[in-house]
This record gives structure tokens, sequence and C-alpha cells, in this order.
């Protein structure tokens, strides 16, 4: 026994003298086989998409299903790791609205929209969702709408050369006309709207416009795409302006706040009620005094805000009050689903009391109301000139609770909503109703759900 006790550490050095000696090699002739990854890293952009939700689909039918989402976000440079066996299958990222950061916008998204790849692709953009949909190579794509493949399968958003530029600026741009989940995007009129778009961005070209400080939307009233110039920063959207500011909580008024008033910014200074102080901004906050703003929504029609009480505000450039009558017709609601949201508190002075309620519109008459955590019940609706009892004539929209309904708290045991819009927009629309007793009688429609969650979630705290 103590023989074998002996030669057990001399054997156990001999490999490690092997090791050491000369040769074909410096480890002595063994070979160690390096050990390939089995993971890879996938970047979700049209600019970096930061805390988008990540799907394997698969199932490959397009859809994010149960099961399929990824346990970790997308950081800040909009990547997730994923194992290679994932990397087999398509790939879906979930933009979402109120939670998903897009590094070309100022605040989270105000918009939910899908992307998706083919398997083995190494980015998620408009561009591979693109070729998804059409059935088509992402280099076929490009020969589709006229663009450099390089360019558009490349980090456009690093990337400082010009077709990375326009690749970057139509990518941007498309996100507006995507849908919520990949499987319902009518397909012919996105692809026509990604024509429009790629022809206002080369005609931005032509003209020697730096496409870095520019955005291509849509115009729902004129039905058109157009150019504007891209916010890329709080301190371009408010310096040397002046805003209406309008809260929507009946605690502020009750407290003795104006309902709207002038706000203006200039040389770093912020005036209002005769106050004139110093501002600061950080990201999208904006702090004076004691008071501070975030910003959620900022575009060129209006800044949407949330206080440090979390009262949500709405800047413009002139009152909501003044402004023309905006004309509806029944498309602005048929066949959708808004969050209505508001303040329903008439008494307390130190609180609000916020309630959201998603009203279900089909095509006919009929609208489903479902107050935030109750059951919906189905009530009518038509978009009509209504008269008040001054002989005034509104356009609006008039949704009739059934009477059984009228007892609801949630919705302050009204008989209707009158809905007359002030202020229409494909994020925040604002409407007046004329059915209420509370002070504040206008209201937010919101076209997003999870806007509207985060909206009112952050309003109710």
């Amino acid at each position: 026994m103590n023989q074998y006790k002996f030669l057990a550490p001399v054997m156990a050095v001999i490999p490690l003298l092997i090791a050491g000696c000369g040769g074909g090699s410096s480890d002595g002739g063994v070979v160690n086989t390096p050990v390939a990854p089995q993971t890879k890293t996938i970047t979700v952009m049209d600019g970096y998409l930061h805390n988008a939700t990540v799907c394997i689909d698969t199932d490959r039918n397009s859809v994010c299903s149960l099961g399929e989402e990824l346990s970790t976000l997308t950081n800040e440079m909009g990547q997730v790791v994923i194992t290679l066996d994932n990397a087999q299958y398509p790939i879906i990222a979930k933009a979402k609205a109120g939670v998903t950061y897009d590094s070309d916008r100022l605040s989270v998204l105000t918009q939910s929209y899908e992307l998706i790849a083919a398997a083995g692709e190494d980015r998620i953009t408009p561009f591979t969702t693109l070729a998804y949909l059409n059935e088509l190579s992402v280099e076929d794509l490009a020969v589709k709408f006229g663009l450099e493949h390089a360019a558009i399968t490349a980090d456009y958003v690093k990337n400082i050369d010009i077709e990375s530029q326009l690749s970057h600026l139509i990518a941007r741009s498309v996100t507006f006309a995507l849908a919520r989940e990949v499987a319902v995007n009518d397909l012919e009129a996105l692809n026509s709207q990604v024509e429009q778009i790629t022809t206002r961005a080369k005609e931005a070209l032509n003209q020697g416009v730096d496409l870095t400080s520019i955005d291509i939307t849509y115009n729902s009233l004129l039905s058109a795409f157009y150019s504007r110039p891209k916010d890329t920063h709080i301190d371009s959207y408010i310096a040397g302006k002046s805003f209406i500011q309008t809260t929507f909580s009946n605690h502020h008024i009750l407290n003795g706040n104006d309902y709207d008033e002038l706000v203006s910014f200039y040389d770093g200074v912020i005036s209002y009620r005769g106050n004139d102080l110093e501002y600061k901004l950080e990201n999208n906050k904006l702090s004076y005094g004691d008071s501070s703003f975030t910003f959620v929504v900022m575009n060129e029609e209006y800044a949407f805000s949330l206080s440090e009480q979390n009262d949500p505000a709405i800047w413009t450039d002139s009152s909501i009050f003044s402004k023309g009558d905006v004309n509806i017709d029944k498309s602005f609601v048929s066949g959708k689903t808004l969050y209505h949201l508001r303040d329903i508190n008439t008494s307390d002075d130190s609180n609000a009391l916020p309630k959201l309620t998603e009203l279900k519109f089909n095509t006919e008459d009929q609208v489903v109301v479902t107050p935030e955590g109750e059951e919906g019940f189905i009530s009518s609706w038509e978009v009509k000139d209504w008269v008040d009892h001054n002989g005034d004539m509104y356009r609006v929209v008039l949704i009739e609770f059934p009477q059984t309904q009228q007892n609801r708290p949630s919705l302050k045991e009204e008989s209707a909503m009158i809905l007359e819009m002030r202020l229409m927009s494909g994020e925040i629309s604002i409407v007046k109703n004329h059915n209420t007793l509370t002070l504040v009688r206008e209201n937010l429609l919101i076209s997003d759900k999870k806007l509207a969650e985060i909206v009112y979630q952050t309003w109710a705290k």
C-alpha cells in the first residue's frame, strides 16, 4: 500500500512536466479546442430601443404567444442576449408605450408597435420587419424600396455616412406606420406608406437637408406625409417659447390655481404668475423652485406632462378653449378602442381621483363601456351636432348609458358622455365633456392602452 501512496503524487506531476517540455506547440502537442459560444447578442433598433420585450417565435405564427417572452428586457443599446437554439427561430420585439425608450426620442414611447426578424438575424429593425412581412430577403427589400442594402443591415444609428443617415431617418419614421402587433399589419397600406416616407426622405437628401435634424410624420387631417424638425432635447423644444399650460385636475383648481396659465422660457428662466425662476433640465424632466414636470409626450402640436404631484397637464401654443372647432366624423371612433381618463373628484382639495374607462366602439352604433376594475356594459354611440341648453351647437361623440348603469360612482352617476373634441392627436386627444359636474370638464382620450395605464397609474399615486 505504501508504494502506491508514493507513486500517486509522482504520476500526478507527469502531465505537468510534459506540458512544460518543448515541442511542436507551447502545450507539448496538446491542442485546446476553443469552446464555441452558445449565445449571441441581438440588437433591437430604429433608434436603440431600451426596455423592449423580446419573444422567440417558436411556433412561427408572428405572434408573441404565452411562454415565448424572454425574462430580460433590452438594455440602453437595444441589446439582449439569446441562446443559439433560440436564434433558429424568428424573433419579435415589442416596443411598449409608457415603458420602452427610443434613443431617437425625448421620452418614453407613446405608441406601441412590434418588430420582427427572420431566424439568424443579428438586428431587429423596421427593415427586417418589412422584409419578413413581404416574404423577402432584406437584400431584396432594399431593391424594392431603392435603399442601400449595406446601410439598412448595419448599425445606422452609430454610423454617420449619408446612406446610414437616410436609413435611420426612414426607420424612425416607419415605426409610426407599424401596427401594435406584427400579425395585424395591413401590408398593402404599410408598403404604400413606406414608399411615401422613402420619397420624402430622398427629397430631403437631394435638397441638402441635414437628415439627422428631421422626422417624417403623417398629418391625418391632410392625409399626407411631411418632414418636420426633430426635437433632440427638451431644451430645443421649450427655449425661447411661450406655452399655455392646462392642468386636468380638480384639486389643482380647488387649491386656488388657474385652470390654464401662460408659461414662458427665456435665457434659462421660466416666467409664470409674475414669478421668474431659473430652471433645470434633466432628460425629460423640467425643474424650478419646488416644482417639477416630467414630459411624457412632446410633438409639434402639444407637450403632455405629469407634475411632482402627478397631475397631468397639456402645453400648447394657445389655449385649447380658443382653438377652433374640431370637425370629426364617425371614422374618428368607429371600430376603435379608446381610453377615457379624467379626475372625478369634486370636493377633496388634497388628492385627485382619476378614473380610466375603456371605450370599445363597433362600426355600427354600439360601444362597450368598461370602467377600470369593473364589468363592462353596452351603450349606444353616435357622432352628431348637439345643441346645449344655451342653444350653442357642438360636434360631439354622444355615448348614452342605459338607465340601469346610470348609478355608477366611477362614472359620476351620469347618464351619458357628450364629448366635444378640443385637440385631436393620434396619441392623446383632449375632449370637453358637456355632461359632467366635475370642475374640470376637459378629459383625455388616449389611443394606446399601455400609455393610458401608465398615465392613470401615475396620476392615481
